[in-house]
């Protein structure tokens, strides 16, 4: 596994974690915030299907801003599936080590 020892992945996999954590209370927080109930309030208050087209694109906007926590977390999930195979460290495009030190920058990186 690159060379990490159990203690070192241990300690990565809870890095992940905690990230992975902050990110999903980001994301409650923003829709909250962006849509929260004021989003059926806006819908039940459209008088056409011009007004629930433009509540709805409203909504979808909100979701496609949270774009790049979604994919933050879906590299987190893959760390971490790398994590329990053994396949973490190792890049998927070479199957080379990856670097220790970009590792420690970004526990979640699959390449080299």
């Amino acid at each position: 596994m690159a060379g990490l020892s159990p203690e070192k992945l241990a300690e990565v996999k809870e890095r992940l974690l905690d990230r992975k954590r902050r990110l999903w209370q980001e994301v409650k927080q923003q829709l909250k915030s962006n849509i929260g109930d004021g989003y059926q309030e806006m819908l039940a208050a459209a008088r056409d299907e011009e007004d629930q087209a433009t509540v709805s694109l409203m909504a979808e906007t909100n979701l496609t801003l949270l774009g790049p926590k979604r994919q933050e977390l879906e590299a987190i999930e893959e760390a971490m599936n790398r994590i329990e195979s053994g396949s973490y460290g190792f890049c998927e495009a070479c199957g080379q080590s990856i670097e220790p030190r970009r590792l420690e920058i970004m526990p979640e990186a699959p390449l080299c």
